[in-house]
């Protein structure tokens, strides 16, 4: 459950801009951990620290991210900004579960542009 709420608390940190098809967050939870993930907007996986692949939900509205753990539910709420997110931006999260911690955008990435 551990690696989903720093997920979950990853990508909250700002909204998946249009533009980018995966972004990578490191996470620091309160707790002294830190963990990093790969979220795919284009299929709503995320990538866990050890490889495993788990869905999640983003509600844009409320800056909340949600997914499924082997425990339950569990949801990130996050300190977003009005402007597009970058490489280095740093967001607030508040877990469902308690904790919390801060999330850093370490890596973004676009789709390959398809040739005619």
């Amino acid at each position: 459950m551990k690696k989903f709420l720093a997920a979950a608390g990853a990508f909250a940190v700002l909204a998946m801009p249009a533009f980018a098809d995966s972004m990578t967050i490191e996470f620091a939870g309160d707790d002294g951990t830190t963990a990093t993930y790969v979220f795919d907007d284009a299929t709503s996986m995320a990538t866990l620290p050890d490889g495993t692949i788990a869905p999640y939900t983003w509600d844009e509205a409320t800056a909340t991210l949600c997914g499924e753990t082997p425990e339950g539910p569990v949801c990130a709420t996050f300190t977003v900004s009005d402007e597009e997110p970058k490489v280095g931006d740093v967001s607030a999260y508040t877990l469902s579960t308690g904790g919390g911690g801060m999330a850093t955008i370490i890596a973004m990435a676009a789709a390959e542009p398809t040739g005619s």
